[in-house]
């Protein structure tokens, strides 16, 4: 049985994957990866190199043939989708296919009856987006913890006997990756993290984001990492992110829009205080309970909103005058929020993510040979 794992989308999603191939690999699976681009290739082998033996055969899919030409014509408008078309004649030897990404379910009906399609989410956060149609087009789902098993099953994206909850794979491959981090700052003062999210109708940025570098370039009490996700920048213009680089701070106030630090933890593991507004990498931060600020940039009605739940975590803050009290009181009110912190840190991880990627293995490992055997009985 043929098994690819397939990254079409940003590299940081090869965290959150990869390691259950490996895993897969080392119990005997043969299993290939198949990536969008050459500059995947650095987030693969930095993963391989954390699982020693793990050498899989790597194909990189770029835009050639007909996927260059439905993009050069702009046919399909969807960045991913040209990559997927292009690759259906090598998509369709494999008997099942495992993504970080729901793209992969738009070529659902042009690959063989006998592919299964297995899907493994980037993230554990709260919001909606988790809720999405297109999961029943995955044979197999994995999910992190409880509270995103419930939701699932109560939307009807995902069935009895077609999922299975193993736990935050990317904390499972981080506890293998650097066991100590460089300090961001030598200073002894305290780090405050702002990662505002990429969507526009939902982060921080556009408000506060500038406002948020002024008030700590003013002060010395602090140290700020800006550290969005990923995609906020990603289709910026190099003027438009130099204008933000350039509010850097020597041993203050470190920028970054773009590098892989943004996604390997760098950042929510060295921080001592998170400020965010609706990022699932508040639970990464959460990986070692801290003091957690939210900024409630759109005027939310949150409370009692289960998309909203992290905010339950921190206080949240509406306005910027807030701020700075918010800040001086984090340490001590963190007291407060710590025990919900843990609850719902085990309820979206499942707990100790200690061989997530092998309980992912294997459940996919059960399913197929599982579903093989109803296949040859005609069940």
């Amino acid at each position: 049985m043929r098994i690819l794992f397939l990254f079409i989308g940003e590299p940081h999603q090869i965290f959150h994957a990869l390691p259950i191939a490996a895993e897969m690999a080392a119990a005997g699976a043969d299993v290939e990866v198949a990536v969008a681009s050459a500059g995947h290739l650095p987030v693969v082998e930095r993963v391989a190199a954390a699982y020693p033996g793990f050498a899989p055969r790597i194909k990189i899919l770029g835009q050639r043939g007909i996927s260059r030409w439905l993009r050069e014509r702009a046919v399909i408008r969807h960045p991913r989708l040209p990559i997927l078309f292009g690759a259906l004649r090598f998509l369709r030897q494999f008997d099942a296919i495992v993504v970080p990404e729901r793209t992969t379910t738009a070529i659902r009906h042009f690959l063989p009856q006998r592919t299964r399609l297995i899907f493994t989410p980037h993230g554990a956060g709260d919001r909606a987006i988790m809720l999405d149609p297109r999961d029943r087009h995955f044979d197999f789902v994995l999910v992190a913890g409880e509270k995103s098993e419930q939701r699932l099953l109560d939307a009807g994206t995902i069935r009895p006997g077609h999922y299975a909850l193993n736990g935050y794979v990317k904390l499972d491959l981080m506890t293998r990756l650097e066991k100590t981090r460089a300090r961001l700052f030598d200073n002894g003062r305290p780090t405050v993290l702002y990662a505002p999210h990429f969507h526009r109708g939902l982060s921080s940025w556009d408000r506060f984001g500038r406002d948020i570098i002024a008030w700590f370039a003013g002060q010395d009490r602090y140290n700020l990492v800006v550290a969005p996700h990923i995609r906020l920048f990603a289709e910026a213009s190099d003027a438009d992110r130099s204008a933000v680089m350039q509010l850097a701070v020597a041993d203050k106030i470190l920028i970054d829009l773009q590098s892989d630090r943004l996604f390997d933890m760098s950042y929510t593991g060295a921080a001592d205080i998170y400020l965010g507004d609706v990022s699932s990498q508040v639970y990464e931060f959460l990986a070692t309970p801290r003091p957690c600020l939210f900024l409630n940039a759109h005027n939310a009605d949150w409370a009692g909103d289960p998309d909203y739940l992290f905010w339950t975590l921190g206080d949240v803050i509406d306005d910027l005058e807030g701020l700075p009290g918010a800040l001086a009181q984090a340490a001590a009110r963190h007291t407060r929020y710590l025990g919900a912190q843990r609850e719902r840190l085990a309820e979206s991880i499942g707990g100790d993510p200690a061989g997530a990627a092998q309980r992912g293995a294997e459940a996919i490992s059960r399913f197929l040979a599982k579903d093989a055997a109803q296949d040859k009985s005609g069940g």
